[in-house]
């Protein structure tokens, strides 16, 4: 049973947090600190707990997450016993999500993986708040400090560590891993990372370390070169992805079965075969422990809102894909899986989001319900109401079609409001925000 003094303690921690230092996500550009002395001076307050860990580092404009999700599965099933650090962002639904610990043993709660304790936040707080008040770290540094400190606590025997935002500059970036990976690079955070491919190439590349291997996913030729080009003047030897895995089990088979339904999940699949490889973890195809960590990596490491059905009746799925590369693949998986059937769109993008660049790409005979999270970094739900249905309407659609959209101003509104328009036969998305999609969970499964 839950100590309920220690979940108020808990939550007045995470009350300060996001009072003392405003996150990226909630706040933008404001919340974001690049560079990394901050940081190196956060970690020397903690005894520098990065340096007794054993990490995997991953960066990438689309999939980083999925990878390190599946990565930390695949590691924890092969070596049975052992316990995989997972660091990620954003969460979701509850703070603790960024921080777990990944096992092939099920906990007490019948759980694969387990988050940083309630008891583990207070404690942490009550032993920074002084130097956090002091020296202002951003929320992203304080989250990581925090989860190097635990990792290092628990002894995991490998930390998976996400970047945030970009690589070179990113709070994570004070480690030296044993692999650093770069899944993907496109078009995002261009008012922080570059308008360019190359330039957020570099930015991404920033990872890299000398001596320490690099998987990269399929990357854009210029980004490509940047990468080979880093690697090169570091002495480090590059992988692509797909290398090594000659007559290893076909990445299309393990994502035909696995519980990660997005169709961009056989590049990622292929990109974690190469990793474990390059770690001398052997092939998927002579470790059925793998194989099983792979196909069913979001229920063990906990990985959600990736094309992740919330309601069977009416049809309900998420996605936080976002940006031109990710939405893209959506739209054209949920357009095949709609098969005819009418969809509700209850969706909603952040302010500093090109809208220009994804509204294209949104299906025009849809209904939609565009929404808005909370936090001052939401597109209102009306100026976007605009946007997309100027979009619909140059594509020559019916005015009927094009009308067949309302702006309302919470998410959980919004979602009651598809629910019950949806009939059996309709299917209902939401998306265009990791924050609307969870305020949707939350809502859904209040």
């Amino acid at each position: 049973m839950t100590d309920p003094s220690l979940q108020n303690r808990y939550r007045e921690c995470v009350r300060m947090l996001y009072s003392i230092a405003p996150s990226f996500q909630r706040v933008g550009v404001s919340g974001y600190h690049p560079g990394l002395e901050s940081m190196t001076d956060f970690a020397r307050f903690l005894g520098n707990p990065h340096k007794s860990l054993r990490t995997i580092h991953i960066a990438g404009t689309n999939g980083k997450g999925s990878v390190a999700h599946m990565l930390a599965s695949a590691l924890a099933f092969r070596y049975p016993g052992s316990r995989v650090g997972l660091y990620t962002s954003p969460h979701l639904v509850d703070f603790r999500e960024r921080i777990r610990i990944v096992c092939s043993e099920k906990g007490p709660d019948g759980r694969h993986y387990s988050e940083i304790g309630q008891e583990d936040v207070v404690d942490f707080m009550a032993r920074c708040r002084n130097f956090i008040e002091e020296r202002r770290p951003s929320f992203f540094e304080i989250t990581t400090a925090m989860a190097f400190d635990f990792f290092a606590r628990e002894r995991v025997d490998t930390a998976v560590i996400e970047t945030g935002l970009g690589g070179r500059l990113d709070s994570t970036n004070i480690i030296v891993p044993e692999l650093s990976i770069i899944t993907s690079i496109g078009l995002d955070h261009k008012d922080i990372l570059g308008d360019t491919i190359e330039q957020i190439a570099r930015e991404k590349a920033g990872i890299i370390k000398s001596g320490v291997p690099v998987v990269i996913g399929a990357l854009p030729p210029e980004a490509e070169a940047v990468a080979l080009e880093t690697a090169s003047a570091l002495g480090s030897r590059l992988y692509r992805s797909g290398e090594l895995c000659a007559g290893d089990v076909d990445p299309q088979e393990i994502a035909s079965a696995a519980d990660l339904r997005s169709t961009c999940q056989v590049r990622n699949i292929r990109t974690v075969m190469t990793a474990l490889h390059v770690l001398g973890a052997g092939d998927v195809a002579s470790s059925p422990a793998v194989l099983y960590g792979l196909k069913h990596a979001a229920a063990v490491s906990g990985l959600r809102g990736r094309w992740e059905k919330l309601s069977a009746e009416p049809e309900v799925i998420c996605d936080i894909g976002h940006n031109v590369q990710a939405l893209s693949e959506t739209m054209r998986q949920l357009q095949a899986e709609a098969a005819g059937r009418h969809i509700i769109m209850v969706y909603g993008m952040a302010g500093d989001k090109d809208v220009e660049a994804v509204r294209g790409l949104l299906p025009s005979d849809a209904r939609y319900i565009f929404t808005q999270a909370q936090g001052s970094r939401a597109m209102p739900a009306g100026q976007l109401r605009e946007l997309v249905d100027s979009s619909r309407r140059e594509r020559g659609k019916a005015d009927a079609g094009i009308t067949d959209s309302v702006a309302v101003g919470s998410v959980a509104e919004a979602v009651d409001m598809a629910m019950r328009e949806a009939g059996p036969s309709n299917l209902v998305f939401i998306g265009g925000s990791s924050y609307v999609v969870a305020e949707a969970i939350a809502h859904l499964e209040a």
